[in-house]
């Protein structure tokens, strides 16, 4: 089972309807029926993370036409408090994706420069990918269980870890799940510009025509994000939590 982010675009919106708007333009994807061949999600929440919503142009900060808790009923979402000029969503011409970008782009700045410091006092680690490679080369001698714990062992590997369990700032839990080694060998600027793309649209998109898009196909992250910078000020904009 996999949770993705699912950024929905609706036409003009009030907050207390949103979620029946959301319901109504997703329900072609519903993956209950297991007929239906466009089926993405099973269950589906409003959601946004502290540090991680829609900012809000600091001009229209408190504006009732965003997606806050205070302007959508708790009985329709129970909506998180979010940091200072966050937001769950809202009007395009009321939300600042340049300042999303910078965001995300300082985020990951942070996080290399966390990593770099960190590294610095261990020997150098290897990548899963190496120890998976002696395992195809040998297969009875060294398995799949010691080539993942071997690489898991790492000094390096075990402190991001631990940081990641602990709650640190910059290795979050998504640390658990890759190769640390492996994801910090990427060239720098592409690495950087990757987690710049991906600042406002989720691994989903809903267009205003009701055009399902995702990660998986080639040049998406370009599109969406054309596509949501060029919106109307009007149309809505919200990130969905899915679960397929």
């Amino acid at each position: 089972m996999t949770k993705f982010i699912a950024t929905v675009c609706l036409p003009p919106t009030k907050p207390r309807r949103l979620v029946k708007a959301a319901a109504a333009a997703m329900a072609p994807y519903d993956l209950s029926d297991a007929r239906n061949p466009a089926g993405e999600w099973d269950w589906w929440a409003v959601h946004s993370e502290p540090g991680r919503g829609f900012l809000v142009l600091p001009a229209h900060d408190g504006d009732r036409r965003l997606l806050t808790p205070a302007t959508v009923p708790r009985r329709k979402a129970d909506l998180a408090p979010l940091g200072p000029l966050e937001c769950h969503g809202g009007p395009r011409a009321l939300l600042d994706f340049d300042a999303m970008r910078q965001r995300s782009a300082h985020r990951y700045d942070a996080l290399r420069a966390a990593w770099e410091e960190l590294a610095a006092p261990h020997p150098p680690a290897r990548p899963l990918t190496e120890f998976v490679a002696r395992h195809e080369a040998d297969p009875e001698g060294y398995s799949k269980e010691d080539a993942k714990r071997d690489h898991l062992l790492q000094p390096l590997v075990q402190e991001v870890a631990q940081r990641a369990v602990a709650g640190d700032p910059h290795f979050d839990m998504s640390f658990l799940l890759k190769d640390p080694v492996a994801y910090f060998a990427q060239e720098h600027d592409a690495a950087r510009r990757d987690a710049v793309e991906a600042a406002v649209p989720g691994f989903a998109l809903l267009t205003l025509d009701g055009t399902w898009t995702d990660a998986t196909s080639d040049g998406y992250w370009e599109r969406a994000n054309g596509y949501l910078d060029d919106l109307p000020g009007e149309a809505v904009v919200v990130d969905l939590l899915c679960h397929c």
